[in-house]
């Protein structure tokens, strides 16, 4: 089963909520790949529990991930405390975003 990956950044200056939702194997195949290294090494069990600046903020972003793939699993990260694998999944689905 191909997951399904939903994504959904909020918060920012203008407050915009932007969501993608798409299943891997739709993307072309280099970004499909990309998704799903990144996503084999997010750890959606153990978030960040240390905080590299003050937390939240009017200009900060909140990103909600959600992967249905047989099960389902969830994070939420907030700006600056964005792991890597993280950041990947963000700049291939990102541009794929849609206000809601």
């Amino acid at each position: 089963m191909a997951p399904r990956v939903r994504l959904t950044q909020s918060g920012g200056f203008g407050g915009l909520e932007m969501v993608a939702t798409v299943d891997v194997d739709d993307l072309p195949a280099a970004d499909a790949a990309r998704v799903r290294q990144a996503l084999a090494k997010v750890d959606f069990d153990q978030p960040k529990a240390k905080r590299s600046g003050p937390p939240g903020g009017p200009d900060r972003f909140q990103y909600d991930l959600e992967v249905s793939d047989g099960t389902r699993r969830t994070l939420t990260a907030h700006e600056p405390d964005v792991s890597p694998e993280l950041q990947e999944v963000i700049d291939v689905l990102l541009p794929l975003a849609r206000p809601q």
